[in-house]
């Protein structure tokens, strides 16, 4: 399978402007950031607010920042998942997590989305719906469904 292709506003895992010690599994701090583990030599600090979103593509993880740029890791999102804040970020699809921080409008009802404050509208998949809901409720407060 090939690798997903980069583009223009993505950050170039050559590029890193951060050299780190090999840690080798991702690891975080949860107070502000998480550090991503881009190869044994390339380490990158990410703080949680800037995440918007994490992508899952084939075994490599995009993940998609608030200021429009991207970076792809040669991981899957299965490692990342159990490293991120749990209750700011929840899983709504095979394929998608999400920053409930970064959200601009949902709908759970019909049409099954997540809109986020960047125009990107991602399908919440049934499977995912409830434990959306339950983490939504706790993070914006208590809400109704009709």
């Amino acid at each position: 399978m090939a690798s997903p292709s980069l583009t223009s506003n993505s950050y170039l895992i050559n590029n890193l402007s951060h050299d780190f010690s090999f840690r080798r599994d991702p690891i975080f701090n949860k107070e502000s950031n998480i550090i991503l583990t881009i190869s044994c030599k390339k380490n990158i600090i990410v703080a949680w607010k800037d995440i918007s979103h994490l992508e899952a593509i084939g075994n490599y993880t995009m993940f998609h920042f608030t200021d429009g740029k991207k970076l792809l890791v040669s991981r899957t999102m299965k490692i990342f998942l159990p490293k991120l804040d749990g209750e700011m970020f929840v899983r709504i699809h095979k394929s998608f997590t999400v920053n409930l921080n970064y959200i601009a409008q949902f709908d759970v009802k019909e049409e099954m989305f997540v809109q986020l404050r960047d125009g990107s509208k991602i399908s919440i998949s049934r499977r995912k719906k409830k434990d959306f809901i339950e983490k939504a409720r706790r993070y914006f407060g208590n809400f109704r469904i009709n």
